[in-house]
């Protein structure tokens, strides 16, 4: 089984185009696809990939409903069975949301059949260590359910709220807290590896870290191989950061790495399988 922990969608391509073009002419940042549901279908068939985790976020204004629309395309309805069941549903909240408070827009996704919760503290603006983010996690820790969070360097260059260090302050107030931080640190490694060592609950994923792209934080073989082994292989799950990333391309990387087929199994599926108990 191969499962992409780190997928973006939008509901159309007019929105998604919209989305990658932005950033494409601020940051310079190039992009695979426009992104909808249905260009995500046709790669999964084409890499292999059984189930992805949406894990897409929006400002706070457009939050909510955004939040709708995930839960809805993956949610079965009383006459017909749901639309895309092979995408699990992560909304997405923040504490200066307007209208319903944090909590009760994870209660009120969670009968809609919301998986986990999915922050980006940079893009959001707020940090991850903001005390009114308290009720949010430990909500998550009384639900059992995951959370991931944007770590290290952003497009815009930035780091303010993505180090992974200003975690250390949540994870020992919440040490049940299920937490998968994104892009492995993205540049900050001693960082990555200060938190794997000191919170063995911590999971990470290796969108853009490890991946076919040259970015300035993409690793190369043998320091990918080496962060792999430090940290453990039962704790990284892949994920693609579609549709800036061609998820076919960064499975083969993962598989042409010099480790074992063990570890790569784990990395491609086996773990997310585990973390989001899917059979």
């Amino acid at each position: 089984m191969i499962i992409d922990a780190h997928v973006h969608l939008h509901p159309t391509e007019e929105v998604g185009k919209m989305v990658v073009e932005t950033i494409k002419q601020k940051y310079g940042v190039g992009y695979y696809s426009y992104g909808t549901p249905d260009d995500y279908l046709k790669d999964m068939k084409i890499a292999g990939i059984d189930k992805a985790v949406m894990v897409s976020f929006a400002p706070d204004n457009q939050l909510k409903n955004n939040n709708f629309w995930t839960v809805a395309i993956t949610r079965p309805g009383k006459n017909r069975s749901a639309k895309y069941p092979m995408f699990i549903p992560f909304i997405s909240v923040s504490p200066t949301m307007a209208g319903r408070k944090p909590v009760d827009e994870l209660e009120h996704k969670l009968k809609w059949g919301m998986r986990g919760l999915k922050i980006h503290p940079i893009a959001q603006g707020f940090a991850p260590d903001d005390e009114r983010m308290w009720p949010v996690y430990e909500w998550l820790v009384k639900h059992d359910l995951p959370i991931t969070a944007h770590s290290g360097v952003n497009i815009d260059e930035k780091s303010k709220f993505g180090e992974p260090k200003i975690w250390v302050h949540v994870l020992e107030n919440f040490p049940d807290l299920k937490l998968i931080l994104a892009h492995l640190g993205n540049g900050f490694w001693d960082q990555t590896v200060e938190i794997a060592d000191k919170f063995p609950q911590v999971m990470f994923d290796t969108a853009i870290a490890i991946s076919y792209i040259d970015s300035p934080t993409t690793l190369c073989d043998e320091e990918a191989k080496d962060l792999i082994r430090t940290i453990g292989s039962d704790r990284i799950l892949f994920g693609s950061d579609y549709p800036w990333i061609n998820p076919a391309k960064d499975i083969e990387r993962i598989k042409s790495l010099n480790i074992s087929e063990t570890d790569k199994k784990l990395i491609l599926g086996e773990n997310a399988a585990k973390l989001f108990i899917l059979k």
